[in-house]
């Protein structure tokens, strides 16, 4: 048989259990949460949409001129407007220069004129540009 006693001893003993284990999962929790909120960093939505989608991209989005039979893609509508309105051989100069990667003397050699009137097309179509996007 069981005295008294002994009863109370066993109550005493599981209550003192129950409460450390209690108090140990409560602390565990807590030093869980501090570990989360050190190692947690609020990313912008931004670099999220960054790194899981993608942009969509259609032809109509950019604008395309050609030159000696190779294309070149504008994707500011501006840009494209300026360009067209340039004469036709600033507007080859340029191209050749900027999207073929032509030496000048390459630029004069295509178009059969020198090296100095590349130059001064391009300074022309450079003034002329200035002038359209300050319009």
């Amino acid at each position: 048989m069981v005295s008294p006693s002994d009863e109370d001893r066993k109550c005493a003993m599981f209550d003192s259990f129950s409460k450390t284990a209690s108090r140990n999962y409560y602390r565990d929790l807590l030093r869980a949460e501090k570990r989360r909120d050190k190692n947690y960093q609020e990313e912008p939505v931004e670099y999220i949409l960054e790194l899981l989608g993608h942009k969509d991209s259609y032809p109509s989005d950019y604008f395309v001129l050609y030159v000696d039979g190779h294309s070149c893609v504008v994707e500011s509508e501006t840009l494209y407007k300026a360009l067209i309105s340039l004469p036709e051989k600033q507007r080859t100069v340029l191209l050749l220069d900027f999207w073929r990667n032509f030496t000048d003397e390459e630029i004069a050699k295509r178009l059969e004129v020198t090296t100095r009137t590349v130059y001064n097309l391009r300074q022309r179509a450079y003034k002329a540009i200035r002038n359209f996007y300050g319009r």
